[in-house]
């Protein structure tokens, strides 16, 4: 892949959460009237929703920054066709579509500013309670809180917090939270984990079971921004994006602390 340095301009922060809060407003508009979900060749979850979240995307991010668009709900362009990407929208209009379905809050819509891999900018939207998180590396974190603004970063708790999958708590991943003596376990579902860490509510997400990469882009790019790292347990490298044919992540950890995951990436 041919490397183009040529700056990017990241789109104004208040026009991206205004989108993203009117995805979710369509994501709440079908949970008030209700629908029957379906459910996709690997068995995951779809509704009304995120097909009604999906088309407001895909309206609105062109307007922002012309890029092409990989949404979770339209079908994959080729790797032939991807390779050629150096900036692209990448993005789960609803992030946690089985806790919508089981009537939790913690879903959310995710959009990430991809560039040559890494994340230039991500947010992460939760319509039920309203609140918004973005972030970037170099460029810092934030949370709304409806129209506040403030600045978010991780920070280190004792005992550690660590935040799991809802859905996922597999027993390769209670091997893993064991190696934490003491610490505290929280359970959530969709990006929400990212942001908790982001925000110096909990330390450590462990995740052994696959992910796709619009699942994960966007809360990295608000934990980077915060100061905290998404690590290949594999690599012990930061997960990167548009890499190959397949979009799926392996293992990762993301944490506020490098340190605290160390025994895990040796």
């Amino acid at each position: 892949m041919s490397i183009d340095k040529t700056p990017v301009p990241l789109p104004s922060l208040e026009a991206l959460r205004g989108l993203c809060e009117a995805a979710g407003r369509d994501i709440l508009a079908v949970r008030k009237v209700g629908c029957d979900p379906q459910y996709k060749v690997d068995g995951s979850p779809v509704t009304e929703a995120d097909h009604a979240a999906h088309r407001r995307l895909e309206v609105g991010l062109p307007q922002l920054i012309d890029l092409p668009m990989l949404s979770e709900e339209q079908a994959a362009a080729p790797w032939s066709h991807r390779r050629q990407w150096q900036c692209y929208w990448l993005v789960d209009p609803l992030d946690g579509t089985r806790e919508y379905i089981d009537g939790y809050d913690d879903f959310t819509v995710n959009v990430a500013l991809v560039r040559d891999g890494e994340v230039l900018l991500g947010m992460v939207h939760m319509p039920a309670t309203g609140q918004t998180w973005a972030g970037g590396a170099g460029l810092g974190a934030w949370r709304w809180r409806e129209d506040f603004r403030e600045p978010v970063s991780v920070r280190a708790g004792k005992p550690l917090r660590i935040v799991a999958s809802r859905a996922h708590l597999d027993d390769e991943t209670q091997r893993l939270v064991a190696t934490f003596p003491d610490a505290r376990l929280q359970r959530c579902g969709s990006s929400v984990k990212f942001c908790r860490i982001a925000e110096g509510n909990a330390d450590i997400y462990p995740r052994v079971g696959p992910t796709c990469e619009w699942d994960t882009a966007a809360g990295q790019g608000v934990l980077e921004g915060a100061g905290g790292v998404v690590l290949s347990l594999q690599s012990g490298l930061p997960l990167r994006y548009n890499r190959g044919e397949s979009l799926i992540n392996g293992s990762f950890v993301a944490c506020s602390d490098v340190s605290l995951v160390a025994h895990l990436l040796r």
